[in-house]
This record gives structure tokens, sequence and C-alpha cells, in this order.
């Protein structure tokens, strides 16, 4: 991420750093059933890198911590987004943006009305005009969220 971008009070930087090594955990692709488990479910251990799934292109990746309640109940304060910096953002993505050089927020994108959406109803959402200029940080792809 470049230096002298400013995050609104909602998101703050968790930066990260990748070594030479790569780290594998047990994967069980069948998952898990929240009802009744089926007797026949056979739990095939694979193994997943956490890193090549979610940080794939590290030059094109940031975290952010999320600091403020916009976007609630999809994103809660602590939540650390996976954002990627070299995805296009499509219609009802959350993205990392800045309208007219303000500060960075996290917002959900309208593309159809033009609208950045906060989640949370008791904050405004952003219209955006023709005239506005809108820059994209990156795209969130996903939470990292503490139970």
């Amino acid at each position: 991420m470049k230096k002298g971008i400013k995050l609104n009070s909602e998101l703050e930087l968790a930066p990260f750093c990748i070594r030479d090594k790569v780290l594998y955990v047990n994967y069980y692709q069948s998952g898990v059933q929240a009802g009744f488990p089926s007797p026949a479910d056979d739990f095939r251990e694979q193994k997943l890198s956490l890193d090549q799934k979610y940080l794939d292109n590290p030059d094109a990746t940031f975290l952010v911590r999320v600091k403020g309640d916009s976007m609630y109940p999809t994103l809660h304060i602590g939540d650390i987004l996976i954002v990627k910096s070299d995805k296009e953002i499509m219609h009802n993505a959350i993205g990392i943006i800045s309208v007219n050089n303000t500060d960075f927020t996290v917002k959900r994108y309208d593309k159809k009305y033009g609208v950045l959406i906060a989640d949370n109803k008791a904050f405004q959402n952003i219209t955006i005009n023709p005239e506005d200029t809108i820059l994209c940080l990156g795209v969130v792809k996903h939470l990292i969220r503490d139970l």
C-alpha cells in the first residue's frame, strides 16, 4: 500500500510480511455439518496453505482492521479485512474507497444507483455524483474474525 494514503477513523492498517517458508494446515474439504452429520461422511484430510489461498499476490494485498461500525452487521469492530488492490470493484462488493480525495473508508458499492452503502442503517450512504472522483484502493475479499 502506498505511503501517504489516509484511512478514515473506521480503518487501521494491519501490516504483514511473507517469509520464504509456506505453512500448511489440515483442511477437511467435506466440511462439518451444522445439523445432523451423515455417518457416510468421510473426513479426508488435505493440506491447505493459508498464505497461498488468501495472500496469493502479496504485492497487491493488504490488511486493514475495522475500527468503526458503519458496516455492521457485515463487518465488526476488530475484524481484519484482506483487501486485494488488483481486483476491480463490482456491484455490491465491499471496497476501500475515497470520494473526491477524502480519507479512505470501507463501504459497499452499488454500481446501479451510484451509491456507497453503509450496511449499518444508523449511518448515511454516500451518493456518487457524475463529477465526483472515486478511487478504490482495493476490494475486500476475505475477513478474519475472532470468535
